[in-house]
């Protein structure tokens, strides 16, 4: 009796882990990819690109726009995402700090804090 009580709270522990390893793969989402950024910047829209690598948590990758290039670096949690980069605005460093989430595989929405002009909304969408 008691040999077949652990044996169903072992099936039942084993459901659970397997439950919990999908709905953990769920949230964790995917910034890998070339990405069309939009920026709704002082002066209109701004196009961008970001192409990003992801391994684990660390991100990686490159900022490209009208204004620049740079590198980028950050890191992700469930499906947020944080970079930093930092733009050469004609010998002028400007800092840049990327947060948004993923609305869905294809879409991330958040804003761009530029040191000491602010902040800026941003859309990004996957590129095809």
């Amino acid at each position: 009796m008691k040999s077949l009580r652990f044996a169903k709270l072992s099936l039942v522990a084993v459901s659970l882990l397997g439950v919990a390893s999908v709905a953990t793969a769920q949230l964790l989402a995917d910034f890998t990819g070339k990405w069309n950024v939009t920026v709704e910047g002082p002066q209109g829209p701004l196009m961008s690109d970001l192409d990003l690598t992801q391994s684990g948590d660390a991100v990686s990758g490159k900022f490209s726009s009208e204004v620049g290039e740079a590198p980028v670096k950050g890191k992700t949690w469930g499906d947020s995402l944080r970079i930093s980069l930092e733009l050469d605005m004609g010998g002028q460093a400007l800092s840049l700090q990327i947060v948004g989430a993923s609305k869905d595989k294809n879409n991330i929405e958040g804003v761009i804090e530029a040191e000491g002009m602010g902040s800026f909304p941003f859309a990004a969408v996957r590129a095809q």
